[in-house]
C-alpha cells in the first residue's frame, strides 16, 4: 500500500483556532487499512502520531508537531431500522441531520457539538441533555499494537465526563453504531433548530475551540468560576476571554498558540487563587500541555 505522506504541512488550517506551527508529517486515511499502515509508519519512524478529525478541540504549539498528523477521512454511514452506523470521520452535525431525514431522533442537541463522530466518542462529547456515550451500542476500534479491528461494547470505553478509556490506551476508533428513537423528521428538525438558536444566543462565534476548561463538579461551571474571578475580557495578544461566555478563549485575529496558552495559564492562576480550584483543560494541547 502506497502511503501519501507529506512533509512540513502548516497546522493553521487544521484547527478551529487557526494557529500552530507545522507538522513534520501529514497524511489522510480513508480506510482502516490506511489508518493501520500510517500508524505503523509513525512507529517505524519512532515519532508520535495524532488522529485528527475536524480540529475543533485541539491546540497545536507554535513550534509545530514533531510527528505524524493522520487526518481522518473515513466518512461512510449506514442506517438500518433505528440504528445508525458512522465511520469515525463523519461530522457530528451531518450525522444528526442524516438521521433526522430517516425519522430518527433523540440526539438533536448533538447537532451543536462540533467535530467528528470519532472525536465525540473519544471525549464522550455532548450537552447536558445527551452525551454520545448514552446512545452508543457498539463500536469498532483498531487496538494499540494490533493489526485487525475489534468490535467493542459501550462498557469498553469506560465513559466519564468528557472522558473515555481511549484517551489513555491509544486505540483508534474506526466506527460507532448508535441506537436512536423513531421520531417524525419535522419534529427532529424543529428540535435541531431550537438547539442551534440557543447555542447562537449563549456561545460566541469566531476562531475558537469552544469551552476551554472542563466544568469542576463542586461549582456551577468553569465559565462561572472564570466570570466570578473577573476574567471576562482578559487579553494576551489577540487572544481574549469572551465577554459572552467566560470559558471561551477567542482568537480575535492574529493570536498565536502561545497567546492562547498564556491566557489560559493566567486564568487558571486567577481562579486557583480565588477559589482554590485547579481547572483542567478540555482542549487537547499538543505536543505538550502545560497543565499537568
Amino acid at each position: 500500500m502506497e502511503l501519501q505522506v507529506k512533509k512540513d504541512i502548516s497546522l493553521k488550517a487544521l484547527s478551529t483556532y487557526r494557529t500552530g506551527g507545522s507538522a513534520k508529517f501529514y497524511a489522510e486515511a480513508k480506510t482502516w487499512q490506511e489508518m493501520h499502515h500510517l500508524r505503523e509508519f509513525a512507529k517505524t519512524q519512532q515519532i508520535p502520531y495524532v488522529i485528527l478529525g475536524d480540529g475543533s478541540n485541539i491546540l497545536f504549539s507554535d513550534e509545530g508537531f514533531p510527528g505524524l498528523i493522520i487526518r481522518n477521512k473515513m466518512t461512510k454511514m449506514h442506517i438500518q431500522g433505528n440504528l445508525i452506523t458512522c465511520e469515525s470521520g463523519v461530522n457530528m452535525a451531518k450525522m444528526v441531520i442524516i438521521a433526522s431525514q430517516h425519522n430518527l431522533g433523540g440526539i438533536s442537541g448533538l447537532a451543536t457539538v462540533p467535530g467528528t463522530v470519532g472525536g465525540a466518542v473519544y471525549g464522550n462529547a455532548g450537552i447536558p441533555d445527551v452525551y454520545i456515550g448514552d446512545v452508543i451500542t457498539h463500536a469498532v476500534v483498531l487496538p494499540e499494537g494490533k493489526s485487525k479491528p475489534m468490535i467493542v461494547s459501550p462498557e469498553y470505553f469506560q465513559f466519564g465526563y468528557r472522558d473515555s478509556k481511549i484517551k489513555k490506551n491509544r486505540d483508534i476508533i474506526l466506527s460507532a453504531t448508535f441506537k436512536l428513537k423513531l421520531t417524525p423528521a419535522l419534529k427532529v428538525r424543529s428540535e435541531i433548530n431550537e438547539y442551534s438558536k440557543e447555542r447562537t444566543l449563549k456561545q460566541p462565534a469566531g476562531k475558537t475551540c469552544g469551552s476551554f476548561f472542563k466544568n469542576p463538579g463542586q461549582f456551577p461551571s468553569a465559565g462561572w468560576l472564570i466570570e466570578q474571578s473577573g476574567c471576562k475580557g482578559l487579553k494576551v495578544g489577540d487572544a481574549i476571554i469572551s465577554e459572552k461566555h467566560a470559558n471561551w478563549i477567542i482568537n480575535k485575529g492574529n493570536a498565536t498558540s502561545t497567546d492562547i496558552i498564556n491566557l489560559a495559564i493566567k486564568v487558571h492562576g486567577i481562579v486557583k487563587k480565588k477559589f482554590n480550584v485547579s481547572l483542567e483543560p478540555e482542549v487537547q494541547i499538543l505536543p505538550n500541555s502545560p497543565f499537568k
